[in-house]
């Protein structure tokens, strides 16, 4: 439960920008003192940074500006990552598209003759309006989670396996280089491993707030990802630093 607990608690403070202990207190049905050492917890991962009465996102240099802001900003770094991402996107392509915010961002711009395989059903319905992409669904287990829908479980990698992809745009919530490419939920694990496995190359979409960060589990080794798409607030030397591992960053100007 404890587990279960903590990665709940930091997938809301990543989708609302804080979070309070006596909400989340009253959320979950235990005491202040739970949920005060859940966050201490999330601050030793390097996840949350806390304040009075609650935490806010950690980001390793307490840049903390309004969340409004932050969720604008955020936006318009997914969008610049989506418009360069797409230019990897060839004619005749086969791929994988992982659920997430900046791969939808993707889908709402291919405008060529492609195969798209994806556990996302918002994706899915972005696409049915490409009558130039032959799209296809994963299926398995639906997952909702803070206003965003993945398909999980052995059903869904059953049929990730039965294909092969030429590329595979998959998303993160962290990258770190000791650890690699991070998802605060396990539940995805299985499914991102799938696709990258079934691709012949591997582009990751982060955008540079999650870069040098780190989350729950692991997913990816850093050596299993063929190129990096991100944007121009990359931290400094970081760029460098991952292709010294063999990745090929492209960094989006906006």
């Amino acid at each position: 439960m404890l587990a279960k607990r903590l990665e709940l608690i930091a997938n809301l403070l990543q989708q609302n920008g804080s979070v309070e202990v006596t909400e989340l207190s009253k959320l979950y049905g235990v005491t202040e003192k739970t949920i005060r050492q859940d966050l201490i917890k999330l601050e030793k991962l390097h996840i949350a940074t806390r304040v009075h009465g609650g935490a806010l996102p950690y980001n390793g240099k307490n840049d903390i500006f309004p969340i409004v802001e932050r969720k604008n900003r955020y936006t318009k770094r997914k969008q610049e990552i989506a418009r360069l991402a797409k230019t990897l996107v060839s004619e005749n392509d086969i791929i994988f598209l992982d659920s997430g915010t900046t791969t939808l961002e993707l889908a709402r711009l291919i405008d060529k003759r492609v195969i798209v395989i994806t556990p996302d059903p918002i994706i899915q319905a972005e696409l049915m309006g490409h009558d130039q992409v032959i799209l296809y669904s994963t299926g398995g287990r639906l997952k909702r989670e803070g206003g965003s829908c993945t398909l999980i479980g052995s059903d869904a990698v059953r049929m990730i396996r039965n294909y092969r992809a030429k590329k595979c745009f998959i998303g993160a919530s962290a990258l770190d280089y000791e650890h690699g490419l991070m998802v605060f939920s396990p539940d995805e694990v299985d499914t991102k491993r799938a696709m990258i496995k079934a691709s012949q190359e591997v582009i990751a979409l982060v955008d540079s707030s999650k870069l040098e960060q780190t989350a729950f589990v692991s997913f990816a080794e850093i050596t299993e990802v063929s190129h990096l798409v991100t944007d121009s607030d990359i931290p400094q030397g970081c760029a460098q630093q991952l292709e010294q591992y063999g990745l090929q960053v492209y960094i989006a100007q906006g």
